[in-house]
């Protein structure tokens, strides 16, 4: 990466200054590394359109848990990366850079010999795959009703992410041990009298499950595919339809593409401003508050880098 084009992981979480990029996956093929887009562009949006595409892009991409809670969950737990289904070289260098990212935006990271929280499985029969998960550990599937678990287990897209959330109550209190998301748990006190009131409460992601069909692939490199599967693993957007109000490489399978856009070489600046600001802003808001907090955290760092165009 040059020095004009910083990798916006470093100072503010997500930096805007030179230096170093993120250390890259090595290719499944001869590729060009994936690398974060270049943060200087010509005729740059203002200021005031910046923090609306901003809100934009957090409505479309925050990751809600226990839907009576109107909360947006991020990791907590400091995280564990296991890829299996590549060589291991491969398998290896999709670890490091998830990691890498989950520490430039504050998250520990365990040891590699850790028990895994993030599970990203590389294979030819995704279906075959999650037939067993479905019979092993159901639980995977995360928040549903039981009746749905057939449903929930079908494989529907080319990678597809499934979600263990929970509550977390405040801390200190009777409430502050971690409630799993499931409509058989009652979730956690806040600090209010409602049950519903959500201050002092947390919503956390304990295990992301990550499925990859091999067959779809296609000619991306998979240092491109791991900086989606970061932004799958890290912020679990909860649409990966469509495009983005800025681009974004979880634009990488959109079937129309975007139209006057070009497609995605790796995590843009929207998605480094977008990890920046989630995991700095306060988790224990309302997702309405806690939505324009994010979304004005995002704008500042993309104002400050001058990376979106008009």
């Amino acid at each position: 990466m040059s020095n004009r084009c910083a990798t916006l992981l470093t100072a503010s979480a997500l930096a805007l200054t030179g230096g170093a990029g993120l250390a890259q996956p090595a290719p499944a093929q001869p590729a060009a590394p994936s690398t974060v887009a270049p943060v200087t562009v010509e005729g740059v949006a203002p200021p005031k359109v910046v923090e609306q595409r901003s809100y934009r892009f957090v409505e479309k991409n925050e990751a809600r848990g226990n839907p009576e809670l109107e909360q947006i969950v991020r990791w907590r737990d400091p995280i564990c990366v296991k890829v299996s289904g590549l060589i291991d070289r491969q398998n290896e260098a999709i670890e490091a850079r998830i990691a890498d990212v989950a520490k430039a935006v504050n998250l520990h990271v365990r040891k590699p010999d850790c028990h895994a929280n993030i599970e990203i499985v590389f294979t030819d029969q995704p279906q075959a795959v999650m037939d067993t998960v479905w019979k092993r550990r159901e639980y995977v599937l995360g928040y549903y009703h039981r009746h749905d678990g057939v449903r929930l287990k079908r494989v529907t897209r080319p990678i597809q992410a499934w979600h263990i959330t929970a509550t977390l109550g405040e801390r200190g209190g009777p409430d502050g041990a971690e409630i799993i998301d499931d409509p058989d748990n009652h979730p956690p006190d806040g600090c209010g009298i409602s049950h519903n009131f959500t201050a002092c409460l947390q919503g956390v992601f304990k295990n992301v499950f990550v499925v990859v069909d091999n067959r779809f692939l296609g000619d991306n490199s998979l240092g491109l595919v791991t900086d989606y599967l970061t932004m799958v693993a890290l912020a679990a957007p909860n649409s990966l339809d469509g495009c983005n109000e800025l681009p974004s490489v979880v634009d990488l399978f959109a079937k129309a593409g975007c139209p006057g856009r070009d497609a995605p070489d790796g995590l843009t600046p929207a998605d480094a401003s977008y990890l920046t600001a989630l995991y700095s802003a306060d988790p224990e808001q309302k997702a309405w508050v806690e939505r324009g907090d994010i979304a004005g955290r995002m704008a500042k760092i993309l104002i400050k880098a001058k990376a979106v165009a008009k």
